[in-house]
């Protein structure tokens, strides 16, 4: 006779499918409600445990307004005050205000039948992007997903391993910590064109300043959408009136658009609400340090296999730093899954800005120096400088502050992976050689007309 040695009957499953989400639909369609803004009461869509595996389904971040096709005017005429569609909030339960929720990151992919995405920058005059004072027009590049690779018949001669994160991921502000964020970036809105404006408004073109809070275009979950709502219900106006946008990373981690938010990776949050009501979405194939264009790394559809638990009283761990024990923010470890490249072409940028006016230890001056470095270096090889900005935005490149004591230059870099081109980007021995080996661009990235963008969504007038 047999004996069944440490048989016993395994606990664990596949993740459960906590929230599925189908691109197909419209997003204030689905099944399970999503939601695009941030606020204590909206409520939970869904419910887990501590330690239990679940999956959570999220569709692209623009709720399906970008198509997989040849123009850009879907770029160009986005309607950005939908943004950003978040799967969520799931509460966990027993976690309560001072705790640490520690998220760990199982899995992460495309949704099967929907393994494309898009790169863009936005015009000028709607949305705007890092570089938009030298870009005004909308762009866009599609790529294709096979399996781990992507590639892009827009930009043609490139091909790399994604790394899937989310760019958004975030636990609901309390009422508290909601008014801080208001109030502050109300400040900095309200200082534009006065002599308070903070110097780098002058620097980099993307308008507005920050996005407050905006009932039009507001989904708020299980409460609904602003189509039905907007004006015929009090409670969900003015919890609308005050929702603040997802579009930055703040104290509860939310847009922080951090590409090493892998597979593997381990996040710790702090806790400001009962049940933590963790919301995530904005998944990304790939994406480059600094995400520079704006509507930049390969936006997509896709899930998360994730697991939670409770740090009680842990978010005493995270360092307070400002006038409220509220101003925290998460830590993360890095999973042990990222592509390996072994050799960069690295590019510098100073504190200098374009007329040559010397900024004092300015990091975002300097970095932006030295994507523009890279984008004109790359351009001698055959790609168009759209091309190359869209490529920063979402290959995987890496951003550093390299300097920043030496005064009154603040030094970053931009790494390059050199394996992610078909040719030798590096400097040639002779330039006669380099002039032989050049193509031309025969297939450029999508490209509208500057000027005009009226963001507009048809699918709201059915």
């Amino acid at each position: 006779h047999h004996h069944l040695v440490g048989h016993k009957k395994k606990t664990t499953t596949m993740p459960k499918k906590l929230i599925s989400a189908d691109p197909k639909l419209l997003p204030w369609k689905q099944e399970t409600p999503l939601h695009n803004r941030w606020h204590p009461d909206i409520p939970p869509v869904a419910k887990v445990k501590e330690n239990e595996a679940f999956r959570v389904e999220c569709v692209d971040w623009t709720g399906g307004q970008i198509k997989d096709n040849d123009n850009s005017d879907d770029v160009k005429n986005v309607d950005l005050s939908q943004v950003h569609y978040l799967s969520g909030p799931i509460e966990v339960e027993g976690a309560q205000p001072g705790d640490l929720l520690k998220v760990e990151f199982l899995n992460l992919g495309a949704l099967d039948g929907d393994e494309w995405g898009f790169t863009g920058t936005f015009a000028k005059e709607n949305g705007g992007g890092f570089l938009t004072d030298h870009f005004p027009k909308a762009t866009k590049a599609i790529w294709d997903i096979e399996g781990i690779y992507c590639s892009s018949r827009h930009i043609p001669g490139v091909k790399f391993a994604g790394l899937i994160h989310p760019g958004l991921i975030g636990t609901a502000p309390s009422a508290e910590l909601l008014k801080i964020w208001n109030d502050r970036e109300a400040t900095l809105v309200a200082e534009e064109g006065t002599p308070e404006e903070k110097t780098l408004c002058g620097c980099l073109a993307t308008r507005p300043l920050a996005c407050l809070p905006e009932a039009k275009g507001a989904m708020l979950g299980t409460l609904g959408h602003f189509k039905d709502k907007a004006g015929k219900d009090e409670t969900w106006d003015k919890i609308a009136s005050e929702a603040a946008r997802t579009v930055p990373g703040r104290e509860n981690g939310g847009n922080c658009d951090i590409k090493n938010l892998s597979r593997g990776c381990t996040v710790y949050f702090p806790v400001f609400v009962p049940g933590a009501n963790l919301s995530m979405g904005d998944m990304h194939f790939s994406q480059g340090d600094g995400e520079v264009s704006f509507c930049g790394a390969i936006e997509m559809s896709g899930f998360l296999d994730l697991k939670c638990s409770i740090i009680k009283g842990g978010m005493k761990l995270l360092p307070a730093v400002g006038p409220s024990p509220l101003n925290v923010n998460p830590i993360f470890e890095i999973g042990p899954l990222e592509p390996r490249f072994s050799e960069w072409l690295v590019f510098e940028g100073i504190s200098v800005d374009e007329e040559g006016k010397q900024h004092y230890l300015d990091a975002t001056i300097a970095y932006k120096r030295a994507v523009l470095n890279c984008i004109k270096y790359l351009s001698q090889f055959g790609y168009s400088e759209e091309q190359v900005y869209l490529l920063l935005s979402c290959c995987p490149c890496e951003g550093r502050i390299s300097g920043i004591v030496d005064v009154p230059n603040a030094v970053a870099t931009l790494a390059i992976p050199l394996a992610i081109f078909d040719q030798d980007v590096r400097p040639p021995d002779n330039l006669e050689s380099m002039a032989k080996g050049i193509r031309v661009v025969e297939r450029n990235v999508c490209i509208s007309e500057e000027g005009g963008a009226v963001p507009f969504d048809p699918r709201l007038e059915k």
